[in-house]
C-alpha cells in the first residue's frame, strides 16, 4: 500500500529558497541529508536517493521555478510519487504552519525553507497530503537521430541513409514488442527530405509496464527515449486512491460528427448534427485519448470521418474506442475538392482554417455530413409531422376534460412515425450467353493479376530492405567521419571538464588551507568550533571537547531535550533557525546558553564551522545581560503571594 511505502521512505522534501531548492531526505524515522541545490541539479539527487515520493507544499510554485522537472521525472527508470502535503484532501488545503502545530505541537510564526523541507518529508511519511497527478496513463516512445548533420557532401547523404535505416529497424523492433505484449499504441512517422528522422509511439500503458519490455538506449547516431506523457492539467488524488476524480464531463445530449486527419500533426474538426462547426484543432503527436478529451468537451461523437478511401489504423481504433460509425469516401478527396469544401464552409459560418491538417479534417467531416444530410432532413420532417399530430391529439383530449400532462403522454403513445414507401429494385435476369463466360474469364485474370501484384510488392519490399542494409554496411566511411567528429567534440568537452576540475581543485586547496589555519587556531584556544548535530553524533563526545559547541535546529533541540544536554555537560548551543529572544529567555533561565547563529556567523553552514572566541564570548555576555538580568514577573508574583500567605497565618 502507498501509505506503508511512504512510512518506510526514503522521501525528499523540497521547498523554494530564492532561485534554488532547499531539500531534506527522510528515511527510517530521521533526516539523513539536507542542503540547497539548483533546480537543474535536483534530478541528480532524486536519481541517487531513489525516493518513493517527493513532498512539496505548492506544486505550482515548483513548476514555475523549474518548468522542466515534470518531464525529467517522467524519464526516470523508477516511479516517484509527487505529494502536495498542504493539500490534506483533494479539495482542502492547510498551511504548513498549521500542519506543524497540529502534528508536532510547535507554534512557529513562519517556517524558513530548510525547516519547511524537513517537515514536508516528515508529514508525507505520516500520510499527510494528496498525490499530484501530472501524467496521463500513456507512455511516449521516441526514436530519433542523436545529432543533426551539416549540409553538403556525399558523406552526409550516406550518413542520413544510415540513420534512416537504423530508425526504421528500431521502429520495427519496438512495434513487434508492443504487439507481442498486447499493448495498444499509435505510431507517428516524421520524415525529412533526406530520409527518415524520427518515429514516435504513443503506448496506452504506464511507464513501468513499457520499460519492462522496451529499454531506453543511446548510440552514436540514434537514441530511444521512454517517457511519461505530461497531463494538460493538474489533478489531485487521496493517498488511498489510485485515480484522480475529474470534474465535469461531456455534454452528452449533443451528438457530434468528428473529422480526423491523423499524422505527426493531427487535425481535428467537430461538427454538430446540423453541420455547424463547433471547433477546429491541430496538434503534434496527439494520442487518441487526447483527441477524445477535446471531443467530449462538446458532446458525444457518433461518427468519425476521414478523407481517404483507406482509413488509417488510428481512425479505426478511435472509432472503435467510442463505438462510433467510421465514414470514408469511395476515393481519396483531392486537394482541390477539400479546398472547395473549406472555402464554402468558411464563407457560410465565418470560421478560420489555419493549416492543411484542419482543412483535411473539416473536409472529411463536412463531406460525411452532406452525404447523410438527405436522410437527416427526412428524419426532421417525420419528427415535425409526428409532433404536429401529437399536438392536435393532445388538444382534443384536453377539450374532452383530460389533464394536460396525461393528455400529452396519451397522445404520444398513439402517434407512430409513418414508414417510408418501400422501393423495390427489380433486377433483370442475366442472359446466359457468351458474355457471362467472357466476364468470368476476365474476373479470373484480374484475380491472378492482383495476386501477382501483391507478390511483386512483397518482393520489392524485401529487396528494398536488403539494399538499405547493404548501403548501411557500405557506408562505413560516413560512420568513420562521424566518429572522428564525435571524438573531436568529446575531446573538447573533456578539455573543458579538465579546466573546470582544475579550478575546483584550486578552490578545494584554498578551502583546505583555511581549514588547517582555523584548526590550528582552535588547538591554540583562540577559536571555537561549531559542530553540526545529527542523530548519529553522540552528544557526550561534543561535551568532552574543549571550546566545542553543538549547532542545532529548534526541532533537534526539542527532540534531544534541554535536561539531557545539561546532564551530558553541554552548557552552550547555537541555534540555526531561531532569532526570537522570547523563545531564548526560558531556555537561558533553565541553565542552557543559547546563541542565535545570525549573531556570530553569516556564511554557509557546513558540518564544522570555526568562529573567533571573542565573537562567541561577546555574544554570550550580551545575551546574558539581556536575558538573565530581566525581572522574572512570574517569580516575583509567586514571592509576593507567598509573603501574603505567611502574614495571614
Amino acid at each position: 500500500m502507498l501509505i506503508e511505502r511512504l512510512a518506510s521512505g526514503p522521501i525528499i522534501g523540497i521547498d523554494i529558497n530564492g532561485r534554488r531548492f532547499s531539500y531534506a531526505v527522510f528515511n527510517n524515522g530521521d533526516i539523513i541529508e539536507r542542503g540547497t541545490v539548483d533546480p537543474q541539479d535536483l534530478i541528480r539527487i532524486v536519481k541517487r536517493i531513489r525516493p518513493s515520493a517527493i513532498a512539496v507544499d505548492n506544486i505550482g510554485e515548483v513548476m514555475e521555478l523549474s518548468p522542466g522537472i515534470i518531464k525529467r521525472l517522467g524519464r526516470l527508470p523508477f516511479n516517484v510519487y509527487l505529494v502536495q502535503v498542504t493539500r490534506v484532501s483533494p479539495d482542502t488545503e492547510e498551511s504548513m504552519e498549521v500542519l506543524v502545530n497540529k502534528y508536532f505541537g510547535l507554534s512557529i510564526g513562519k517556517l524558513d525553507p530548510d525547516t519547511t523541507a524537513e517537515y514536508l518529508a516528515r508529514l508525507c511519511s505520516m500520510g499527510v497530503g494528496s498525490i499530484v497527478k501530472v501524467y496521463e496513463p500513456e507512455t511516449r516512445i521516441v526514436i530519433k537521430a542523436s545529432i543533426s548533420t551539416t549540409p553538403g557532401g556525399m558523406s552526409r547523404n550516406r550518413f542520413e541513409r544510415n540513420i534512416a535505416h537504423r530508425i526504421r529497424y528500431l521502429a520495427k523492433e519496438i512495434k513487434e514488442r508492443l504487439e507481442k505484449g498486447g499493448i495498444d499504441y499509435d505510431m507517428f512517422i516524421a520524415p525529412e527530405s533526406e530520409g527518415l528522422r524520427s518515429v514516435v509511439f504513443i503506448a496506452y500503458a504506464d511507464r513501468t509496464t513499457i520499460r519492462s519490455i522496451i529499454k531506453p538506449r543511446r548510440s552514436m547516431d540514434v537514441k530511444v527515449i521512454v517517457e511519461s506523457v505530461p497531463s494538460d492539467s493538474i489533478k489531485f488524488a487521496s493517498l488511498t486512491e489510485t485515480e484522480a476524480v475529474e470534474v465535469g464531463g461531456a455534454i452528452k445530449d449533443r451528438k457530434l460528427i468528428v473529422g480526423i486527419d491523423p499524422g505527426i500533426v493531427t487535425g481535428l474538426a467537430i461538427l454538430d448534427m446540423n453541420g455547424n462547426v463547433l471547433t477546429l484543432h491541430s496538434g503534434k503527436n496527439l494520442s487518441r485519448r487526447h483527441v477524445l478529451r477535446i471531443v467530449y468537451q462538446y458532446g458525444t461523437p457518433i461518427l468519425v470521418a476521414v478523407d481517404t478511401a483507406k482509413p488509417s489504423d488510428y481512425a479505426k481504433k478511435l472509432a472503435a474506442m467510442i463505438g462510433a460509425v467510421l465514414y470514408y469516401p469511395d476515393k481519396d478527396l483531392s486537394i482541390s475538392e477539400k479546398s472547395e469544401i473549406v472555402v464554402k464552409v468558411s464563407r457560410e459560418q465565418g470560421i478560420v482554417v489555419k493549416d492543411p491538417h484542419m482543412r483535411d479534417a473539416l473536409a472529411a467531416a463536412y463531406k460525411s455530413f452532406m452525404q447523410l444530410k438527405p436522410k437527416l432532413d427526412r428524419v426532421e420532417d417525420e419528427v415535425r409531422r409526428s409532433i404536429a399530430r401529437v399536438i392536435d391529439e393532445a388538444k382534443a383530449l384536453v377539450i374532452k376534460g383530460m389533464p394536460i400532462k396525461q393528455a400529452v403522454d396519451e397522445a404520444s403513445r398513439k402517434i407512430e412515425v409513418q414508414p417510408q414507401q418501400e422501393v423495390k429494385v427489380v433486377q433483370q435476369e442475366r442472359c446466359e450467353c457468351e458474355c457471362d463466360r467472357i466476364r468470368s474469364e476476365y474476373e479470373g485474370m484480374i484475380r491472378a493479376l492482383n495476386a501477382e501484384v501483391e507478390r511483386l510488392n512483397k518482393l520489392y519490399m524485401e529487396t528494398k530492405e536488403k539494399v538499405e542494409e547493404l548501403l548501411s554496411n557500405y557506408d562505413l566511411e560516413a560512420r568513420k567521419d562521424q566518429l572522428v567528429r564525435a571524438l573531436s567534440a568529446r575531446v573538447e568537452i573533456l578539455e573543458g571538464d579538465v579546466e573546470k576540475y582544475r579550478r575546483k581543485v584550486m578552490e578545494l586547496e584554498d578551502s583546505l588551507r583555511r581549514f588547517v589555519d582555523d584548526f590550528v587556531d582552535y588547538i591554540r584556544g583562540s577559536k571555537y568550533v561549531l559542530i553540526r548535530f545529527n542523530g548519529d553524533l553522540d552528544i557526550n563526545i561534543i561535551a568532552q571537547m574543549r571550546n566545542a559547541i553543538p549547532l542545532m535546529t529548534l526541532g533537534e533541540l526539542t527532540r534531544v531535550g534541554i535536561d539531557k544536554l545539561i546532564s551530558a555537560g553541554v552548557s552552550s548551543i547555537v541555534l540555526i533557525d531561531v532569532n526570537d529572544k522570547n523563545i531564548l529567555r526560558p531556555i537561558w533561565k533553565r541553565g542552557l546558553r543559547v546563541i542565535p547563529l545570525g549573531i556570530v556567523y553569516n556564511g554557509v553552514v557546513n558540518k564544522v564551522v570555526f568562529i573567533d572566541g571573542s565573537v562567541i564570548n561577546s555574544a554570550m555576555e550580551s545575551l546574558s545581560k539581556e536575558l538573565l538580568s530581566a525581572v522574572d514577573e512570574d517569580y516575583l508574583r509567586r514571592m509576593i503571594n507567598e509573603y501574603r500567605r505567611l502574614r495571614s497565618i
